[in-house]
């Protein structure tokens, strides 16, 4: 790990107990930001905060359902309180049926909107007119190739993600000429489906385990889209794994515009 540039920054990371959440969580927490970890599962938040911790970091653990806007308002006062003001949040979270849209519930159209997509809007309510009453924060919401294209078996999801990115875009448009940068991000290869749990995971045979890519593969990325305060990154979508590997070539998060440029759209 290089040095810490990142430290003296909190940084909330949502779904982070799993997945690309927890990469993105324990990268942060090794570039020196006191990270605060969201999920429901306490046992995938207990061993993500231990991965921060072997990173030299320091973690918080918010056991909290996402469907709950108040409990996860909770949490970022809790954060606040315990941690201090917040300067990073990732909205990462996610649910994933993959159901025909004629198996696709009401009930479970309402889970994947609740988590996806009204979870990352409640916490930007809390946290971003304090960021743009400073002057300074950054937003960064984890899509998905569902964000931009349909896929079979999606319904849900797609138009969760798909709305996930115009919320996104939009607000990044207002957010920039207050000193808060709002990104966006899709994980470039191929990783372990959000609704399979580390539980689930660590019980597959190696071949299977083998198709879906080390989520600390990416969690560079996470580091670099909380530190950047360029307003021409603003709205635009990253690719993580291509950003990850530029920061691990370049072994800083001061990159160059011209390659930052390179791996977004």
């Amino acid at each position: 790990m290089m040095s810490r540039p990142l430290a003296g920054q909190v940084a909330v990371v949502t779904g982070a107990g799993r997945g690309i959440g927890r990469g993105g969580a324990v990268l942060l927490g090794g570039f020196g930001a006191k990270v605060s970890l969201l999920a429901r599962t306490l046992s995938e938040l207990e061993e993500t905060r231990r991965m921060v911790l072997q990173q030299g970091g320091e973690a918080l653990v918010c056991r909290v359902d996402l469907e709950d806007p108040s409990a996860l308002i909770a949490a970022l006062r809790k954060t606040e309180e315990q941690l201090g003001r917040i300067t990073h949040l990732c909205n990462n979270a996610a649910v994933l049926d993959l159901l025909p849209f004629e198996q696709t519930t009401p009930d479970l159209w309402n889970r994947a909107m609740n988590v996806n997509l009204s979870a990352a809007y409640h916490a930007m309510r809390y946290v971003y007119p304090k960021m743009a009453e400073r002057g300074s924060g950054s937003i960064h919401n984890v899509s998905s190739a569902a964000g931009i294209k349909g896929f079979v078996n999606e319904t849900a999801y797609c138009a969760s993600k798909y709305a996930l990115e115009g919320l996104s875009r939009a607000l990044a448009l207002e957010a920039v000429t207050k000193g808060v940068i709002v990104t966006l991000s899709s994980p470039g290869i191929r990783t372990k489906p959000t609704s399979v749990t580390m539980a689930e995971y660590k019980s597959m045979p190696g071949d299977r385990r083998a198709l879906w890519a080390d989520p600390l593969l990416m969690g560079e990325a996470f580091a670099y889209l909380a530190s950047a305060r360029l307003p021409e990154i603003a709205g635009r979508r990253f690719d993580l794994y291509r950003l990850s590997q530029l920061v691990r070539e370049r072994g800083t998060l001061d990159l160059d515009l011209t390659s930052v440029l390179a791996v977004s759209s």
